[in-house]
């Protein structure tokens, strides 16, 4: 199983481990089930296909299928597992009730939700730490900040999962200066932030537009050697743009060891957005790939500081790229056809 990178090996090692009557066999069974409903080169039609073969699925299995249908996108039929489960009196574990959550998380089910919560309280998971966090997720995740709050709170024994979440869930949701007061609250607790908290603290900083709050968690990233992903320096260049400071956001963008497409366009934008539209352009052709994203903010740059013969010609190269105007850009070209036009018709009567 180890060596297995596509479905075909897969149906192969199935077809032997049947002629051999391996199949049969718990753990074998579950891995072939593991690869189809959780590998990148799966199947869930064959996990379902399998699943529903199996006389007596453990609870991995059951849990198998419900992150399976979540990681396909197809969280509606991962919550029919669960309730499966409890309809059939299938024994649950921790990881049962997290998976579940994150189906309900994704189709935004608050009445779903609670009812995984009373299940949770009735079974006795209430003081399970992974099952705790993955309700803050959830609830985060809704926009039910009081009730994340309230199982936050509740808590008896805190990791870096549970304060990034609730972090996370205020920051994602505008509670910027609560997002920041936890996040004074984590660094007087006995447990360190990793990058991923600090992507959400750096972000509640974004929203706020505080310079002087964001430059003190950078400086608080750099002095406890936070490890800096791409995603940490994004948004470390994101929120000096929106602070207003482009210095520190293009020292920042070149230090970054790696850039993706939204680092470029983060500066593009920044550059555009205060009007030093030589910059913007230099960094935009600069662009090893660019997005949608990166077409807007420089054609919008040229829009908003006045300069619409720039902003159409950009704006055709888009459409000739294959890619899709954002509408607000749509509506620009519009307009400044209309004016372009206007103006040859008076030209024309001048002459």
């Amino acid at each position: 199983m180890e060596s297995c990178t596509s479905m075909f090996q897969l149906k192969q090692i199935q077809a032997q481990m049947t002629r051999t009557g391996l199949i049969t066999h718990t753990f074998p069974l579950s891995r072939v089930l593991a690869f189809c409903a959780l590998s990148d080169s799966g199947d869930m039609s064959h996990a379902d296909l399998l699943f529903n073969r199996i006389e007596n699925p453990n609870t991995y299995m059951w849990n198998t299928m419900i992150r399976g249908y979540s990681r396909a996108r197809m969280p509606a039929v991962g919550l029919s597992f669960f309730f499966r489960m409890v309809h059939e009196s299938v024994e649950m574990d921790s990881r049962s009730f997290v998976f579940v959550l994150k189906a309900c998380g994704q189709l935004f089910r608050d009445f779903e939700g609670k009812f995984v919560h009373c299940r949770i309280w009735k079974m006795g998971f209430d003081s399970d730490t992974l099952v705790q966090n993955g309700l803050i997720h959830f609830y985060g995740v809704i926009g039910r900040l009081s009730s994340a709050r309230k199982v936050f709170e509740e808590m008896t024994c805190r990791d870096v999962f549970s304060w990034t979440s609730m972090i996370d869930a205020y920051t994602t949701h505008n509670c910027v200066n609560e997002a920041l007061e936890l996040f004074k609250s984590m660094l007087m607790s006995d447990v360190e932030p990793n990058e991923v908290t600090m992507v959400a603290v750096i972000a509640a900083c974004s929203q706020k537009g505080s310079l002087e709050i964001g430059k003190s968690i950078h400086e608080y990233i750099k002095m406890k050697k936070v490890t800096c992903s791409i995603n940490l320096m994004n948004a470390i260049s994101d929120m000096y743009v929106k602070c207003g400071c482009l210095s520190a956001a293009r020292e920042n963008f070149n230090n970054m060891k790696a850039r993706d497409v939204f680092s470029w366009t983060t500066m593009v934008n920044g550059y555009a957005k205060f009007g030093e539209l030589d910059d913007a352009r230099k960094l935009f052709d600069e662009m090893p790939e660019r997005n949608e994203v990166s077409w807007n903010a420089m054609i919008a740059g040229y829009s908003q500081n006045n300069q619409p013969k720039e902003a159409i010609v950009l704006f055709h190269e888009m459409v000739e790229a294959g890619l899709i105007p954002m509408e607000s850009t749509l509506v620009d070209a519009k307009r400044y056809k209309r004016e372009q036009s206007q103006y040859d018709v008076v030209k024309d009567l001048c002459a």
